[in-house]
């Protein structure tokens, strides 16, 4: 029998589900900025492409066709990798909030503060679009509301001798 149910009282597990959260707007955030730049992605490489000199078709399929799928294919490499970030950093979150026994959410804030200035610098250097970097400032600090939804430091736990599945 699996308990999909969440452990309240763990900051870790409810980073996770905050994580996540996090890393869902981000992921979409990642779509719109991949998707403004569509054709200037697939332009360089169709120059790429003629430059090495490939020719019209790449695996008997051509290759402005194959340069779309690649697009895509980038576009979900980026959500998944959004996603699995904000999980893993959701948790080391959780972790350090229960680390300094739960201390007052300014420094919840701050700390995600800091995780999302990063974050939305390098996104906004990266596409070159400072208002890019500041959504993915804004998607982090939503993180700080999920996390005290989902958190109950109050909340019973249940221990039956086994591992408890997220």
């Amino acid at each position: 029998m699996s308990d999909v149910s969440i452990d309240r009282v763990d900051p870790a597990r409810t980073g996770v589900v905050a994580g996540r959260v996090v890393g869902l707007l981000t992921g979409a955030l990642a779509v719109v900025s991949l998707l403004s730049m569509r054709e200037t992605f697939v332009g360089q490489l169709r120059v790429i492409v003629d430059l090495l000199g490939i020719g019209p078709t790449l695996f008997g399929v051509e290759a402005g066709a194959v340069l779309t799928i690649y697009f895509w294919l980038v576009t979900a490499g980026a959500v998944l990798a959004r996603y699995a970030l904000a999980y893993v950093l959701g948790s080391l979150i959780g972790v350090v909030y229960d680390w300094l026994d739960e201390p007052p959410a300014p420094v919840l804030v701050a700390g995600v503060l800091v995780v999302g200035l990063v974050d939305g610098a390098i996104q906004a250097i990266d596409t070159g679009n400072a208002v890019i970097g500041a959504a993915y400032v804004l998607a982090w600090l939503a993180y700080v509301p999920t996390f005290y939804w989902v958190h109950d430091p109050d909340a019973e736990t249940e221990h039956d001798g086994h591992a408890r599945r997220f």
